[in-house]
């Protein structure tokens, strides 16, 4: 009996959003090479092979798309952060310490491997922060991060009232667990470090369970 193998039908919003990835890809390093300011939509549309109606339709003007670029690229860290969280839930072996500290250890680890496997994109993160307020593009970046705080408020909720986590303004959190490697990681993508970030990824993740949890959790 022969075997018929069944084909896989993408959903037209899938192709679409992956269209737009392509573009933003393709935008980034245009400004990788030329800079914001140096980056012309005719630049864009040559190397994408778009029209310019089709950029303007998908993001607007050459502002919108260098926002956009930035929100894509805090998108993708926040899904690999989501996919390393969820592997951590399922664990019921786990005491719930030992889950807080993956936690914690996870944020790190997707700082870490986001940052070593998309240079450009993060190096493009950490300086054109401003560009979502030139492009007017606030309320969208806004509405994410409210949902990437969400996802991490309800993860980490549980283990609040146990004595796990050291009493720490609320503020600080996020600067104790991911200020050493982000420090770390501009000067490597500013080419004043040459051990790859991706070698120290241990010793971040062990500095920031250190630097939030109790003294005996």
């Amino acid at each position: 009996m022969s075997k018929q193998v069944a084909k896989v039908q993408v959903k037209p919003q899938a192709k679409t959003e992956e269209k737009k990835r392509q573009i933003l890809l393709v935008a980034l390093q245009c400004f990788t090479e030329h800079g914001i300011s140096g980056t012309t939509i005719e630049m864009i549309r040559e190397a994408s092979n778009m029209s310019v109606g089709s950029l303007y339709h998908h993001f607007g003007n050459k502002d919108k798309i260098a926002a956009a670029v930035f929100i894509q690229g805090m998108r993708e860290f926040g899904d690999l952060l989501r996919e390393y969280l969820a592997e951590i839930a399922p664990q019921k072996k786990l005491t719930a310490v030992e889950k807080a500290e993956l936690g914690v250890k996870a944020v790190v680890y997707a700082n870490v491997d986001w940052i070593g496997s998309n240079p450009e994109w993060a190096r493009f993160v950490f300086h054109h922060r401003s560009i979502i307020a030139t492009a007017g593009s606030e309320a969208k970046l806004a509405g994410d991060m409210q949902s990437f705080y969400k996802l991490l408020i309800a993860w980490f909720k549980p283990y609040a009232g146990q004595e796990i986590f050291r009493p720490i303004p609320i503020e600080l959190i996020s600067s104790l667990i991911t200020g050493p490697c982000h420090d770390y990681a501009r000067h490597w993508l500013a080419g004043r470090y040459k051990t790859p970030l991706f070698q120290h990824r241990e010793e971040f993740a062990i500095a920031a369970w250190n630097a939030v949890k109790a003294s005996n959790p």
